[in-house]
């Protein structure tokens, strides 16, 4: 297949154990499918071919300074966009389909589901109801929002563990059939890819 995969840390920009955790499954994969890393970059934009399989698009974000993290992911959103469009235009081979990891590209990657007609994925690796201390704040509601209208546009929704299943069904109200467990495991490529397939088959 060929996958873009669409995340806001990725190696050597690491915040938290997500970077490495996509890194993982980006080696992984690229071993028989080609793989496009669209992430955020602080510097001027770079494209890294890594392998014949795989190539890291960074992106940075045309607007500074940002109050919160909402105007940062929107105001990055464009870019992020145009990078993945030049993907599907001119990169010789039409991508299968698109894999958000987190809500901070989950807007941008509905509307490229919408143009393209592309299936998308969005893998949650926590939630904001659980990461922040006031989830009733504005900010709090806005994010979560976002990270619902991502469970809500995306085809299949990847979890890495039983309770994060759980919880993404209760907190967005989404039927378990939706929501798949894939836990970083021997059986993770594998897992990933079975729910790309059915990713796929309901586009």
């Amino acid at each position: 297949m060929n996958i873009a995969i669409l995340t806001w840390e990725y190696p050597p920009r690491i915040v938290g154990e997500m970077a490495l955790y996509v890194q993982k499954l980006v080696l992984g994969l690229s071993q028989e499918n080609d793989i496009s890393v669209i992430t955020f970059h602080d510097a001027p934009y770079d494209r890294e071919q890594v392998s014949n399989n795989l190539e890291v698009h960074r992106v940075p974000n045309p607007v500074e300074p940002h109050m919160t993290p909402v105007t940062w992911a929107a105001s990055l959103t464009a870019e992020i966009q145009r990078i993945v469009a030049n993907l599907q235009y001119d990169g010789g081979r039409k991508l299968d389909i698109l894999d958000t990891h987190e809500w901070q590209f989950a807007a941008a990657t509905a509307a490229l589901k919408r143009a393209f007609g592309l299936p998308f994925v969005i893998t949650l690796h926590s939630l904001e109801r659980h990461r922040t201390s006031d989830p009733s704040s504005p900010l709090g509601i806005c994010i979560e929002s976002l990270e619902r209208f991502g469970v809500y546009e995306s085809n299949c929704v990847i979890t890495r563990s039983k309770w994060m299943k759980s919880e993404v069904e209760r907190v967005h109200q989404v039927p378990s059939s939706k929501v798949q467990l894939v836990m970083d495991s021997d059986s993770l490529l594998k897992e990933t890819l079975r729910a790309y397939g059915d990713a796929i088959r309901l586009q």
